[in-house]
């Protein structure tokens, strides 16, 4: 009986939509910019627009929208949703700036490539974090999600 509320469950499935929308959104914006495909981004953890923010929006919005905004679900949903949002805009994003450091220090010196003779080094993920403009757009992203579930089950 509990499978069958996960299929019915119109919150989640958009939630979930808005998510894997907007990793199929870096796709096709690197291929407009970049004219090639990089399927990499379908699953990468930064880029543009946030999924995180694109789902943990979709989910505040229609929370709000179904329950309320004094009730305890959308109070849960909007904390919770403040709190990726900063990791994404704040620690996540330090993290990618701190991989691409390392990045040039181990592949693009001598002293790098000294090191990588006596360890293994491994490439570090550069694309962790989100700009300001990255994180905008997820919200913009979850916000149209949460409204076209709106309109159909509202």
């Amino acid at each position: 009986m509990w499978i069958k509320g996960l299929f019915t469950n119109d919150i989640l499935i958009f939630s979930v939509i808005s998510s894997l929308t907007a990793q199929m959104l870096k796709v096709i914006l690197y291929f407009v910019q970049k004219k090639k495909i990089n399927w990499r981004l379908a699953i990468s953890p930064g880029g543009n627009p946030s999924s995180h923010t694109a789902a943990v929006t979709t989910l505040t919005l229609l929370l709000g929208a179904r329950y309320g905004l004094n009730s305890p679900y959308f109070t849960i949903s909007f904390v919770i949703a403040s709190i990726i949002v900063v990791d994404a805009l704040s620690l996540r994003r330090e993290v990618g700036e701190h991989s691409k450091t390392m990045n040039e220090i181990f592949w693009g010196t001598a002293w790098g490539k000294k090191l990588r003779e006596v360890i293994d080094i491994k490439i570090f993920e550069e694309l962790i974090g989100h700009t300001g403009l990255e994180v905008a757009a997820g919200f913009l992203w979850g916000l149209i999600i949460a409204a076209i579930d709106i309109i159909l089950y509202l």
